[in-house]
């Protein structure tokens, strides 16, 4: 059966009323026009609704039930509207961001500080994982964002936006080693620290040192660059790192002079071509 919603509304608001006149006052529409929707509407259920006199509109036995039923229609469709405007104006919402913990540490904690303060009743989940992972999970919808560094990634249904660029390169800590490197093969001479192979950084590096016909031989392979930083202070070797993370957490350590022939690192932002973003993720895309 294909009832017009407005014609339930009709009915709800002349069966509240109980009298036709102050049900046009309610919605603004003649006696003629409620009357011939009334009618319309029982045509289409093949009953009657109301008995009509002079007094006014009175519900049948099964008028009475149908009421109670739209009623409660009506009230969820009004609860959903509801609930729909408050994401609208991000008083409710969620936002799912898929980013590994060194990016979460240099581009998501400042953007999320101003984005809390001006939304403070959205919450905001954050996943930490591998790349691949993450966009897997961007994929299958349990992402609303990723943020990654590089990008090689061919998914036709992942759109991608490039939003920062990051220095990084070789640190140490002076009061360990010296800078006495002039090339990409002296590297190996030296107590290399660098993530796992599996990393985006990594990738990146040993592609950059390939450029430089050279193979890295790490002597300690780590998951964080935070570690790779806390190694470093203590003097274990010389690290492989984004600089700005290297500084924040270490002020003391110090870049090699061969960060010079390393390129920045791009950051990428990741979102699903085939989901719609919340209101409230694009709301915060302006915030990074």
């Amino acid at each position: 059966m294909n009832v017009n919603l407005e014609l339930y509304k009709i009915f709800f608001v002349v069966a509240k009323n109980g009298h036709m006149t102050k049900a046009s006052e309610e919605l603004f529409i003649s006696q003629p026009a409620i009357s011939q929707a009334i009618k319309k509407l029982e045509e289409q259920l093949g009953g009657t609704l109301f008995i009509r006199s002079n007094k006014g509109m009175t519900l049948t036995k099964e008028g009475k039930m149908f009421y109670e039923y739209v009623k409660g229609a009506l009230e969820l469709i009004n609860n959903a509207e509801n609930e729909f405007t408050s994401f609208k104006e991000l008083s409710k919402g969620e936002i799912r961001i898929g980013c590994s913990t060194t990016l979460t540490k240099l581009i998501l904690l400042e953007a999320i500080k101003e984005f809390h303060s001006d939304y403070p009743n959205i919450n905001i989940n954050i996943t930490n994982d591998l790349t691949s992972n993450l966009i897997n999970d961007l994929k299958m919808g349990k992402l609303d964002l990723v943020i990654f560094n590089e990008s090689n990634i061919k998914e036709t249904n992942v759109r991608l936006e490039k939003i920062k660029e990051l220095k990084q390169g070789f640190i140490y800590n002076p009061l360990y080693y010296k800078d006495e490197i002039n090339s990409f093969k002296d590297l190996n001479n030296y107590p290399l620290i660098l993530q796992k192979e599996n990393a985006n950084s990594r990738k990146f590096l040993d592609y950059i040192a390939f450029e430089h016909n050279t193979k890295l031989n790490p002597s300690m392979e780590v998951v964080s660059q935070d570690l790779i930083t806390e190694f470093v202070n203590i003097g274990l070797g010389i690290g492989f790192t984004i600089i700005d993370l290297a500084k924040k957490n270490f002020d003391n350590l110090e870049e090699l002079k061969i960060n010079s022939s390393i390129p920045k690192l791009n950051v990428f932002l990741a979102t699903n071509k085939s989901v719609a973003l919340t209101f409230a993720s694009k709301v915060f895309i302006n915030y990074l």
